[in-house]
């Protein structure tokens, strides 16, 4: 005989009290459900150091090292005949210059795919000529600057100045921004390099000291997934309420025991141990729980004492641990879900010695 809700069961326990039962009736066991309200893990808690939720929480914010990197070149290092001419006034040679600069991810982050990123580069010229149109003749040659974002091999953002129709005059500021895009492998971080071709231009002094410099600002980038990797991290859940309020002394009279069944969909590949609090009774009892990946139906059994100490009160369970996974795939929104019913066993009638 089952009754799903409380009141139900109540109003059978009043009807006993209130009534004698002659004596012989034989004992009866039922069993009692009581709903416990759902509760989650969010995803939120089991990101590793350096990934966050963003504010919209429509993505993750990964945080690179550092958060801003450069790229500075003299024109000695590039242009072998400037090194050469340095302080002599000469029509300007011509030259190819490279440089790069790179930045970590997250040691735990093992891949991510990136989405709306852009990184914001500003180049300083501070040569005493414009590197891509060193010369004002109608139809003399003209360079170019190239800029690209790699992860391993991989291209994710790529931009480029052309002296046919931009320019670096002296002593500029120039803010370019570069979309960034795609798959990366985490353990290659990024790669921000540049390849500047000089053509010849007009006669200029020449300083080999001289410098440009490509600053790239970074920071964190936002990704729609990510896989990570997992050591004993710490997660929790908020309390889910349980409510026994209604359950007085004439269910614990009768009450022999009970479990807590638990189902738990887990969509994450992390395992470990759960910690479950009941709180909120004439004293707390404490119970532990397995986690594993997909869906699970843990029992968590109480003995008459810890059940006594849980019924007639509004109960808070709380569940809190650590898990570990490798490679494990997270995307934002996503949830442990945590739904709960406790069955009481209940015994019914006597045992010869007169009414109730």
């Amino acid at each position: 005989m089952r009754h799903i809700r409380t009141g139900l069961c109540l109003v059978a326990l009043a009807s006993l009290a209130a009534c004698d039962v002659p004596t012989g009736l034989p004992q009866y066991d039922t069993e009692w459900n009581v709903p416990g309200k759902s509760t989650s893990i969010s995803v939120n808690t089991i990101l590793p150091s350096g990934v966050s939720v963003s504010a919209d929480n429509a993505a993750f914010q990964v945080t690179v090292s550092p958060a801003s990197t450069s790229i500075a070149r003299q024109l000695g290092q590039d242009c072998s005949a400037c090194a050469a001419a340095n302080g002599q006034t000469i029509p300007k040679p011509a030259f190819t210059g490279s440089g790069s600069a790179s930045v970590a991810m997250p040691s735990n982050v093992t891949s991510a795919t990136l989405v709306r990123d852009t990184l914001t580069v500003t180049i300083s010229n501070g040569f005493n000529f414009d590197p891509i149109r060193p010369s004002t003749a109608a139809g003399s040659a003209r360079g170019t600057l190239s800029i690209f974002v790699k992860n391993g091999a991989t291209v994710v953002g790529r931009d480029s100045l052309d002296g046919a129709t931009q320019s670096l005059a002296v002593g500029s500021s120039t803010v370019r921004k570069i979309p960034l895009s795609g798959s990366i492998d985490g353990s290659s971080g990024l790669t921000v390099s540049t390849i500047l071709n000089s053509p010849a231009g007009d006669p200029v002094q020449i300083n080999s000291a001289s410098t440009i410099t490509v600053t790239g600002a970074v920071g964190s980038f936002y990704v729609s997934s990510a896989k990570v990797n997992l050591a004993s991290q710490n997660v929790s859940a908020a309390p889910s309420d349980l409510d026994l309020h209604g359950m007085g002394s004439q269910v614990t009279s009768h009450a022999n025991g009970g479990s807590l069944f638990l189902t738990v969909d887990n969509p994450f590949a992390v395992a470990g141990n759960l910690t479950v609090a009941f709180n909120g009774g004439t004293q707390p009892v404490v119970k532990t729980i397995a986690l594993a990946g997909g869906t699970t139906t843990p029992t968590v059994t109480f003995s008459k004492s810890e059940l006594d100490a849980l019924l007639g009160n509004d109960i808070q369970m709380t569940f809190s641990g650590n898990v570990s996974g490798t490679g494990v795939t997270v995307q934002p929104g996503q949830t442990i879900s945590v739904s709960s019913r406790l069955q009481i066993s209940i015994n019914v009638g006597n045992s010869g010695s007169g009414g109730q």
